[in-house]
């Protein structure tokens, strides 16, 4: 298959995106909801000739495939498909419909962008020399999706081999994606903690054992875990994001509970950051404070293949697009799920000078998107090519 056949320079085709893409963005359902999205995207790969569609195993998202004439190489391209609890305030005239709901991370691009690339790959099938898979992915923003994919037994049953993703980026010009080799995204973990003291009167402090300075003390040296027992030549980050305790002015509680992040990209620094904080819970325990602690483990690093970013950047470049290194970000992605089973690569595509992800007032410039699904297109092809000579 000649990647040039796949052309989607086509005004049609552009403006039919468009009108998707605002659909999309109008309906947005967070994670495990996304039922009406997941009616949507079946609909419309119904209607494109030699999709088939294949049987997820979820109750939200879905699977399809586009086979060639002969047999080959097996290769998925995934977008996730949820939105996040944010009230909009973009302006658009196609905002969300849904109060409380915002598509404000693109995953209606992202969306919108594989629709497109299937029915490009779709319309040159004959020769295309193996086999795409389409995976609408739920619940990326939360509930482990990538997990649940993974554990339908799909890359298994379907023999994947690669599988590809793309992420909108704000503050990066359209016609400009950024992908390396290596780490992507950084595995995301949760935790909480409790300490118990004694509570008694505020006026009589030596009555009880009082848990707010032994939680202050414990987030003052939180702070140094990264900065004095982590190398200068790895990251991660340890912060506490909420502090809870006490009932009134002049009661000293019997407790108090911090709950945070820890972000990081080498597992041996995951668990170098895990054996400091109980090291230092288990100083406040000689204190006679009781501690409890609940790590609560998240997605992997993502982790670039080498070879498929060396790929895709030399697609991109020999399609117009302007390539940037991606540096490793603290921010997390479930598409490390898969890639802990096969290679994959996950890229960045620019959408214009926007607010930053995440945010209320959060939009794309919609001139990307046909862009977006021929290169998308073009890189599963290159990939199934390449696979195939082995």
């Amino acid at each position: 298959m000649n990647v040039n056949e796949i052309k989607p320079a086509n005004l049609e085709f552009e403006e039919t995106l468009k009108e998707r893409f605002k659909w999309f963005h109008r309906h947005p359902e967070l994670a495990l909801e996304e039922h009406e999205t997941t009616r949507k995207i079946k609909e419309l790969l119904v209607k494109i000739e030699g999709v088939e569609l294949l049987e997820l195993g979820l109750p939200t998202g879905a699977l399809a495939r586009i086979a060639g004439n002969a047999p080959g190489p097996v290769i998925a391209i995934r977008a996730d498909i949820d939105a996040l609890p944010i009230t909009e305030a973009s302006e658009l005239a196609y905002s969300s419909e849904n109060a409380g709901r915002m598509h404000a991370c693109g995953h209606d691009f992202h969306t919108t962008a594989l629709l497109g690339a299937a029915a490009l790959l779709a319309a040159q099938r004959e020769s295309l020399p193996g086999t795409v898979l389409l995976l609408f992915q739920p619940a990326e923003e939360a509930e482990h999706g990538g997990e649940k994919v993974v554990q339908t037994g799909i890359f298994k049953t379907y023999g994947i081999q690669r599988i590809l993703a793309l992420h909108v980026r704000s503050k990066m010009p359209v016609g400009t994606i950024g992908i390396s080799g290596g780490p992507f995204s950084a595995a995301v973990d949760r935790f909480v903690i409790r300490i118990s003291g004694k509570g008694c009167h505020g006026s009589a402090p030596q009555d009880g054992l009082d848990p707010i300075p032994a939680a202050a003390r414990l987030i003052g040296s939180f702070q140094e875990i990264v900065s004095r027992g982590i190398s200068p030549r790895e990251s991660a980050v340890v912060s506490i994001t909420r502090v809870t305790s006490g009932t009134s002015w002049n009661i000293i509680p019997d407790s108090a509970e911090l709950e945070g992040t820890v972000r990081s990209f080498d597992p041996s620094v995951r668990e170098a950051v895990v054996h400091s904080m109980e090291k230092k819970l288990n100083a406040l325990q000689a204190e006679g404070y009781q501690t409890g602690f609940q790590w609560l483990p998240g997605c992997p690093a993502t982790n670039n293949d080498g070879d498929l970013a060396d790929l895709i950047a030399q697609t991109a470049l020999n399609n117009g697009f302007a390539v940037v290194p991606q540096r490793p970000e603290m921010g997390g992605e479930d598409f490390s799920c898969y890639q802990e089973l096969i290679p994959g690569a996950l890229f960045h595509v620019g959408i214009g000078d926007t607010c930053p992800l995440h945010n209320a007032g959060f939009s794309a410039d919609l001139s990307a998107l046909a862009p977006a699904a021929g290169l998308m297109a073009r890189i599963a092809v290159e990939t199934i090519a390449k696979e195939k000579e082995g």
